[in-house]
C-alpha cells in the first residue's frame, strides 16, 4: 500500500485574478480547481493507493497568508469543501481536520464533532494560532486526540521569531508535551522544518529518536525545495537519505503537499523519485516509507 501523507483539496488559493504582480499562473491552484476527482486521478495514475486529505480554511492560514502579501479572501477550502471529497471517496482519504485557534474557540469541542464526523486526527499550525504547545487549550485538545486513540499532525512552518516561538523553543515544548501524552502518535509535517542537512534539522531528529510516539512527513523536508524542477530532485533524496538512516524507515513517511508543488514535479515525479531513484533504501525500508508506516500511524 501506498499513502500520501500531506494532501489537499482547493477551490483556489492565492487568487491570481487579485494578485497578478505575485501570483504566477503556472502555480495552477491559483487559478484553477483541485478537487477530490482530480487528486483521485493523479493518484491513480501514479499506483497511490490512500491519502492523508488535510483541510484548512483561510482563518487556520492567515498567519502564513499575511507574510507572503496575501489575504483572508484569497483562499477558498476548509472543512465543508474537503468532507465532500472525503464521502465520495471514503476508502481514499484519510481526514484530518486543522486545530482552531483555542484563544478563539472551544477547539477541544471542535475537534470532538470532527472525529465523530470521521477525522483520523487533527493538523495544528502552531506559530499561526500564536501558541505554544503547552497552551491550556491545547492541551484540552491532545487530552480529547489522547481519549479518543487519533493522531496529531503539527507543522511548524512559518515561523517568525520574535514574533512567533522559535524552532528550538517549539522542539523543548514538544518534547514536554511527548511526556506527558506518551501515548499520542505525532507526525512533523515537512520533517519538523528543520533542514536535515542542517543543525536545525538534526535537533529534530534527536528529539523523534527520544520520543517514539514521533513520526516525521516529508514534503519539502526541513521546510526547504532547492531542486527547481531537476528530477529526480537529488537534493530532495539526500535530505530523505538523511531522515532514514538517522531515524529509521519505520519513523518517516512520503508526502506530496499536494496541489502546492504542481509547478515543481508532476505528482508521479514525487512518487517516482523514492520508487525508481532511492538507492539508499532496501525494498523493506522503501515499502515502510511509502505507505506502512503510514498505515501504522493510524492503526489502518
Amino acid at each position: 500500500m501506498i499513502i500520501d501523507t500531506e494532501v489537499h483539496v482547493l477551490y483556489f488559493a492565492r487568487w491570481y485574478d487579485n494578485n497578478p504582480e505575485i501570483t504566477p499562473l503556472i502555480k495552477h491552484y491559483t487559478w484553477h480547481e483541485h478537487d477530490g476527482d482530480l487528486l483521485i486521478a493523479e493518484m491513480d495514475n501514479a499506483g497511490v493507493n490512500r491519502g492523508f486529505l488535510i483541510s484548512y480554511d483561510a482563518e487556520d492560514t492567515r498567519w502564513s497568508a499575511e507574510q507572503k502579501g496575501y489575504g483572508m479572501e484569497d483562499f477558498l477550502g476548509g472543512r465543508k469543501y474537503t468532507l465532500r471529497w472525503v464521502r465520495k471517496y471514503p476508502d481514499r482519504f484519510i481526514w484530518f481536520n486543522t486545530i482552531k485557534n483555542p484563544k478563539l474557540y472551544d477547539a477541544a469541542a471542535l475537534a470532538t464533532r470532527d472525529f465523530d464526523d470521521g477525522a483520523a486526527g487533527m493538523k495544528l499550525f502552531p506559530a499561526y494560532v500564536s501558541s505554544a504547545l503547552t497552551d491550556p487549550g491545547l492541551l484540552k485538545v491532545f487530552e480529547v486526540i489522547r481519549d479518543r486513540g487519533k493522531t496529531l499532525l503539527i507543522s511548524f512552518e512559518t515561523l517568525r521569531p520574535p514574533k512567533s516561538y522559535s524552532l528550538d523553543e517549539y522542539l523543548g515544548q514538544l518534547a514536554e508535551v511527548s511526556a506527558r501524552f506518551p501515548k499520542m502518535k505525532v507526525a512533523l509535517l515537512h520533517a519538523g522544518c528543520g533542514d536535515p542537512l542542517k543543525p536545525a534539522g538534526q535537533a529534530v531528529m534527536e528529539l523523534v529518536r527520544r520520543f517514539p510516539n514521533l513520526y516525521l512527513s516529508t514534503s519539502m523536508p526541513g521546510e526547504v525545495w532547492d531542486d527547481g524542477t531537476e528530477y529526480p530532485f537529488p537534493n530532495y533524496l539526500r535530505r530523505m537519505e538523511t531522515l532514514v538512516k538517522t531515524v529509521g524507515a519505520n519513523r518517516v513517511m512520503w508526502a506530496t503537499d499536494w496541489p502546492w508543488f504542481d509547478w515543481t514535479y508532476k505528482y508521479e515525479q514525487a512518487l517516482n523519485a523514492i520508487r525508481r531513484h532511492a538507492g539508499f533504501l532496501s525494498e523493506r525500508e522503501k515499502a515502510l516509507v511509502l505507505g506502512e508506516t503510514a498505515a501504522e500511524l493510524v492503526g489502518l
